[in-house]
């Protein structure tokens, strides 16, 4: 990291710049919350040729409907205007194994727990007309206080001690900037609609070490957070999961009856022959 790079962390951390004031940055609570934020991501992606159009017009996968994805969003004036997701190891795998499986499996023998930060957009409206890119100031910034919300709920309330990421190289300054290491070269990945990505991986405790020494780790790591901002984390209910990957997508009918099985072992008690009952609907 450059020196310009850590004078503005600190700038970063010495006061909450005007821009981002009136932003609040913090874990999805509600299934509305959930949907603006998934919506968001299908908005972008699509602007991007990362997705295809769909019914819903959510991003959404079966890595979603486990207990132990998280996802959190910037809100501001009850708008959301950012979002991004961790999705933790499991017997689903992550979605980056589509494209880097050999890879995550070093890390997994390694004995890793791995997680994976995902599904990040931004709501580019706020910031006019043009070609997204992370070079921009306030977006950078934006970006940077999401992933701050993620690291707080990956060190408190999750095992992991792995962060893992697969993204368009177009954005990576954003991933220098947090100092994820390469994983794997470029490949054509059929979840961001064919794009070219690449993969980069963050160990925890190596970087916690870092943070003594740069401003520029203080600002994720310096000190311990809390995990009580996180204790509202939404629960999906059996309503939800039928809305979401029932009535309004296909997700759970795509299901392998592995997947399926599994998604049912980590809710006990739900109903799942009433939640699985065919929709209506025609979802995409």
């Amino acid at each position: 990291m450059t020196i310009q790079q850590l004078d503005w962390f600190g700038r970063l951390q010495d006061s909450v710049p005007q821009f981002l004031r009136p932003i609040e940055f913090r874990i999805v609570q509600t299934r509305e919350e959930f949907q603006a934020a998934s919506h968001l991501v299908y908005r972008e992606y699509l602007k991007r040729n990362y997705t295809r159009q769909n019914a819903s017009q959510m991003k959404l996968s079966l890595y979603q409907a486990l207990p132990t994805t998280a996802t959190f969003i910037a809100v501001r004036r009850s708008r959301v205007i950012g979002t991004i997701s961790l999705i933790e190891d499991s017997l689903l795998g992550l979605p980056i194994d589509e494209a880097y499986k050999l890879e995550l499996d070093r890390l997994r023998r390694a004995r890793r727990h791995v997680a994976e930060a995902t599904m990040l957009a931004l709501d580019t409206d706020m910031f006019g007309h043009g070609v997204f890119t992370m070079f921009h100031a306030k977006k950078l910034m934006l970006t940077l206080r999401l992933f701050k919300v993620l690291f707080d709920y990956l060190r408190t309330s999750t095992p992991a001690d792995e962060l893992v990421a697969c993204f368009n190289p177009k954005h990576q300054i954003l991933y220098d900037f947090l100092q994820l290491r390469p994983l794997g070269r470029l490949k054509s990945y059929s979840s961001a609609n064919g794009n070219p990505a690449v993969a980069r991986h963050l160990n925890i405790a190596e970087t916690e070490q870092h943070a003594k020494a740069h401003v520029a780790y203080r600002f994720f790591f310096g000190l311990t957070p809390s995990a009580k901002p996180f204790a509202k984390k939404l629960v999906l209910s059996p309503a939800d999961l039928r809305t979401l990957f029932v009535a309004q997508t296909s997700i759970f009918a795509s299901a392998s009856p592995t997947e399926l099985h599994f998604i049912k072992s980590c809710y006990p008690g739900y109903d799942f022959q009433q939640i699985l009952q065919p929709a209506f609907s025609n979802p995409a």
